[in-house]
């Protein structure tokens, strides 16, 4: 298995590990600056990730065998957290690989449009600014989008700063023929309505269940699991219903905040990382209706930005802090979670923060 992990620092860290103990079996760097988000091309050629940076941020690419940078790209809206590739976009004759690159801006409060050609990054085509605070002055000042989840032909963003998710369109601006009788499809966005968040929650990661009959969001500054109804937006009547609101910080630890969410692939149980004080994952139970039942914390390293499911009922933590990946096995049966092993980062490697399986 080769795992490659973002990081805050200048590199991002590809792991190649034995499938069934996990040993690290070789370690390599690439230079990559604060790769907080990394995704690959559908057919696993390209590999892309941010550049985390503040005025100085950016995307680029690289090839994937071997790993070589292709393009870069900086100056872009500030701060891109999440990323997002679909294919089948901006083709070329020659070439049905090409696609569009989507960013989520946190300090730009926007979502940031690239055409993407042979795995060559382009200039945004379009960017979509959103404006919007909450009750939390130090915290939602303005708009700050922190995920982006495809659904069919729209577009969820997660709106930390203005308390809710964005639901955009996701259409083709235009198409037309290219010399060998495919189409040439260039990507645009409409945003069409908010779906609110409570007051001061913050909303910062969303995951969509296998039936797509719910989603669930973690929320960063109320600590609460978030568990909406999902309408297929047919009709301009199609609203989100949020459905429970249950809560999950430890009031012990007052600057903890949420982190990330995942299901477990067979969808029975869900799981959110907490961070900044007692440290861990919620497990909760996924009821017959679509709502959670908390029922147990895993402890972890210290401030599990982002984890990932892997093959064979496991699991991968990025723990920045910490300075380390933690690997946990799942039981299938009661969702509960025990650790396998730990790969520490030494201070040059950066500080891990998103995992992303290559093969």
């Amino acid at each position: 298995m080769e795992l490659m992990i973002g990081t805050y620092g200048q590199r991002m860290r590809l792991l190649k590990l034995e499938d069934t103990t996990l040993e690290v079996l070789s370690s390599q760097e690439f230079e990559s600056e604060n790769s907080s988000s990394l995704t690959l091309s559908q057919d696993g050629r390209y590999l892309f990730a941010v550049t985390e940076s503040g005025d100085n941020s950016g995307v680029c690419s690289f090839r994937r065998k071997p790993v070589t940078r292709l393009s870069e790209i900086r100056g872009t809206e500030p701060d891109p957290c999440h990323i997002l590739y679909l294919s089948g976009y901006y083709n070329e004759c020659g070439d049905p690989d090409n696609g569009a690159l989507l960013t989520a801006d946190y300090s730009g409060g926007s979502i940031s449009l690239f055409p993407v050609q042979a795995g060559r990054i382009q200039p945004a085509s379009q960017v979509v600014r959103f404006a919007g605070s909450g009750p939390v002055p130090e915290r939602q000042e303005a708009a700050h989008i922190h995920h982006l989840v495809q659904y069919g032909n729209f577009l969820l963003a997660v709106d930390l700063g203005a308390d809710c998710i964005h639901v955009l369109r996701m259409f083709d601006s235009t198409v037309r023929p290219l010399c060998d009788n495919r189409l040439k499809r260039e990507l645009r966005l409409e945003h069409l309505f908010d779906i609110p968040a409570p007051a001061g929650s913050g909303p910062r990661h969303l995951v969509i269940d296998p039936s797509e009959s719910h989603f669930y969001v973690i929320t960063e500054l109320s600590n609460e699991l978030l568990v909406y109804s999902l309408p297929d937006f047919t009709s301009p009547e199609d609203r989100a219903v949020l459905q429970q609101r249950l809560p999950v910080g430890d009031s012990t630890f007052p600057e903890q905040a949420g982190g990330d969410i995942q299901l477990s692939p067979d969808g029975r149980h869900l799981y959110a990382s907490l961070r900044n004080g007692g440290d861990g994952l919620v497990i909760a139970e996924v009821q017959s209706d679509g709502t959670v039942r908390r029922i147990g914390y895993q402890r972890t390293g210290g401030h599990v930005r982002d984890f990932l499911f892997l093959p064979g009922d496991r699991m991968v933590a990025c723990c920045k802090n910490g300075r380390c990946v933690q690997f946990y096995h799942r039981n299938p049966c009661d969702g509960q979670l025990s650790l396998l092993k730990e790969i520490p980062f030494v201070e040059s490697q950066g500080e891990p923060v998103f995992p992303l399986v290559l093969s």
